[in-house]
């Protein structure tokens, strides 16, 4: 028991925000931003339902946030959200699956970094930057992820010509890649 009002049961319960990193996240969270800190407490809200402004996170209660870093709209989440959550990186990563491009995951990969054998054997190692890649910019926050590599041999050309292709070719115009990756690219 948390509170004379509120009882939680053992079940763990998840709430995902899919690219929360688009958002406002003040507007979206509001006062869940403040509760957080204190969860399984009650804190007082400024709004009021039915006369009580009393607030409470349930310790059951779990928050995941994913976002993509290369699009690199990460830089307007203020120090209150982040101290409130742990951020994962999850890295490009070869799958196991039938229909995973292998081929093209690792052409694609290699304009991001330059030990991509050495990264397949052990995914802890530090990624050295590919010649292709601008100085000012680190392969974890501009590599392709690997969910552009699963599809079909019929759906990837699609795939390659509408998403991969036009991507790569933005980052050379942005700078991320250099001029060198053009003819790589374009021989996809």
């Amino acid at each position: 028991v948390i509170d004379d009002q509120l009882t939680v049961n053992e079940n763990k319960y998840v709430l995902i925000i899919d690219e929360i990193n688009r958002a406002n996240l003040s507007s979206v969270l509001g006062e869940l931003i403040y509760a957080l800190e204190y969860r399984g407490e009650t804190v007082k809200s400024m709004y009021d339902i039915d006369g009580d402004n009393s607030l409470i996170i349930p310790p059951n209660l779990y928050i995941i946030g994913t976002m993509n870093t290369s699009d690199r709209s990460v830089g307007h989440i203020d120090y209150a959200i982040r101290r409130r959550f742990a951020f994962v990186d999850i890295l490009p990563k070869v799958l196991e699956i039938d229909n995973f491009q292998l081929d093209y995951f690792r052409n694609v990969s290699e304009l991001f970094i330059s030990n991509y054998d050495d990264y397949l054997k052990n995914s802890e190692i530090a990624l050295e930057k590919s010649e292709h890649l601008s100085d000012e910019f680190r392969p974890e926050d501009v590599w392709l992820g690997h969910s552009y590599f699963i599809s079909s041999n019929a759906d990837f050309n699609i795939r390659k010509k509408y998403e991969i292709k036009p991507i790569l070719k933005e980052y050379i115009k942005d700078g991320i890649l250099k001029q060198s990756a053009e003819e790589i690219i374009n021989n996809l």
